[in-house]
């Protein structure tokens, strides 16, 4: 999803993305290379738990689930590792016209309506388990916003680096057609997670590479963002 990443098709295009760039910045932190591979959101849970990848963004296992090769940052208790995380938001669209209360709790203004998502997000479950019907079926938010234009969905949830992130290329593209619904439905952090086996053969570079991402992570995704927008 741009401006996060860029292009269509197996290989990731120059520019990237600002995610995607910043992943690569995050591993050039430690003296690494990066080799982007492009695939459906759906295969990359399975794909890094696999070992088919070496590493992704990836949300706290309480939401995306429990994946047993799958490495997080932890701190000296043995807890994830907030520090060296990045928070997101998940923020929520829905139609100026419906006149659905702006500054509620969404899980509750959105309970019984039809919330949809871009195939494979990290959020699913989460929005699920609110007691919000879940449509899955687009591919990207260009799709998820015309859904919404057509009364197909009731709204359209995304997850961003701040809740006003989209909110500038919205208007300039739909008007006052659609508007966000101020509280995020979900504030979780997310990680450069790693497959199990990569980080145990890399440990040092491993780290380094949290230790960056914790330290440079959310100015440089601010920059890279500003960058991508003009």
């Amino acid at each position: 999803m741009p401006p996060y990443y860029n292009g269509s098709g197996p290989e990731a295009p120059e520019p990237p993305g600002a995610l995607a760039e910043l992943a690569r910045d995050a591993a050039a932190g430690a003296g690494c290379r990066v080799r982007m591979v492009r695939m459906p959101p759906a295969r990359l849970h399975k794909s890094l738990d696999e070992g088919t990848i070496d590493a992704m963004s990836l949300f706290d296992p309480q939401v995306v689930g429990e994946l047993p090769n799958v490495i997080y940052p932890r701190d000296k208790q043995g807890k994830l590792d907030a520090a060296r995380a990045m928070p997101l938001y998940v923020v929520v669209f829905v139609r100026a016209r419906d006149y659905l209360p702006l500054d509620a709790d969404p899980a509750l203004t959105m309970r019984g309506r039809t919330i949809g998502v871009s195939q494979g997000a990290p959020h699913i479950k989460y929005l699920q388990s609110a007691g919000v019907e879940v449509d899955a079926g687009a591919t990207n938010p260009d799709l998820n916003f015309e859904k919404l234009k057509l009364g197909r969905i009731d709204g359209f949830a995304i997850s961003l680096s701040t809740p006003e992130d989209m909110d500038a290329p919205v208007a300039a593209r739909y008007g006052k057609e659609f508007i966000r619904l101020r509280r995020p439905i979900l504030v979780i952090n997310s990680w450069l997670a790693m497959n199990r086996a990569y980080y145990e053969n890399n440990r040092e570079a491993s780290e380094a590479i949290w230790n960056w991402y914790g330290s440079h992570g959310r100015a440089r995704l601010n920059t890279l963002l500003k960058k991508y927008r003009r």
